[in-house]
C-alpha cells in the first residue's frame, strides 16, 4: 500500500511529496468505537468493536480441535469464527501461546492466542487475536489495543461506522 502524502507550508516554501509504503509511516487515523471490518479469509464484512481498555484483540470462536492443553506453544488449532448472522468460516492456524484471561466466574479462563490478519478502516493488521466464546457479546470481534496501536488508530466513542473496511485483496493473502 502507498500512501502519498502532500505538505504545504508558508511563501517561499515548495511543494514537498513524500510516500510511506509501511505501517511505522502511516498517519494516525480517528475511527468510531464500532465499525465494519474484514477478516482475512471470511467472505462478508463483519461488526468489530475497538476497545482501549481490552489490551489484546479478541474473536468469536468455537474450538472444533486442539492440542494437549499442557502445550504452551506450537500445535494446531481447528476452530470456527461465526459473527451471529450466519457469516461462518473455520480456521487451522498455529497456537502462538496461550493467555490466562481473569473471569468473575472462575479464578481464570485461559484462551490460545494465534495470529491473524483483519482489515479496520482500510488498513490490514496482522496481530495476536485471542479466540474467544463471544456468542453471548453483541460484536464477534473485538480490536484491542494491540492492533489499534500497529494500525495507528484512535478511537472516537461518539462515532460508529466512520470507515470503510476495503483493504486490497492482495494484502490479506500475504
Amino acid at each position: 500500500m502507498v500512501i502519498s502524502i502532500s505538505l504545504l507550508s508558508g511563501a517561499g516554501c515548495t511543494l514537498q511529496e513524500t510516500k510511506a509504503t509501511d505501517s511505522a509511516q502511516q498517519q494516525t487515523q480517528t475511527v468510531g468505537w464500532i465499525e465494519k471490518g474484514k477478516i482475512a479469509g471470511v467472505e462478508k464484512e463483519v461488526k468489530v468493536k475497538l476497545d482501549t481498555g481490552a489490551t489484546t484483540t479478541s474473536i468469536n470462536a468455537e474450538i472444533l480441535e486442539q492440542p494437549d492443553k499442557e502445550t504452551e506453544s506450537g500445535g494446531m488449532i481447528k476452530f470456527r469464527f461465526s459473527d451471529g448472522d450466519g457469516v461462518k468460516q473455520t480456521f487451522e492456524l498455529p497456537i502462538v501461546r496461550w493467555v490466562r484471561i481473569e473471569s468473575r466466574q472462575s479464578d481464570y479462563i485461559r484462551r490460545p492466542v494465534v495470529r491473524m490478519k483483519i482489515c479496520v478502516a482500510g488498513r490490514w493488521i496482522e496481530e495476536e487475536v485471542n479466540l474467544a466464546d463471544r456468542d453471548d457479546f453483541n460484536y464477534p470481534v473485538l480490536i484491542g489495543r494491540n492492533m489499534l496501536e500497529k494500525a495507528k488508530l484512535v478511537v472516537d466513542s461518539s462515532q460508529t461506522f466512520t470507515k470503510n473496511p476495503s483493504c486490497p485483496t492482495q494484502e490479506a493473502q500475504q
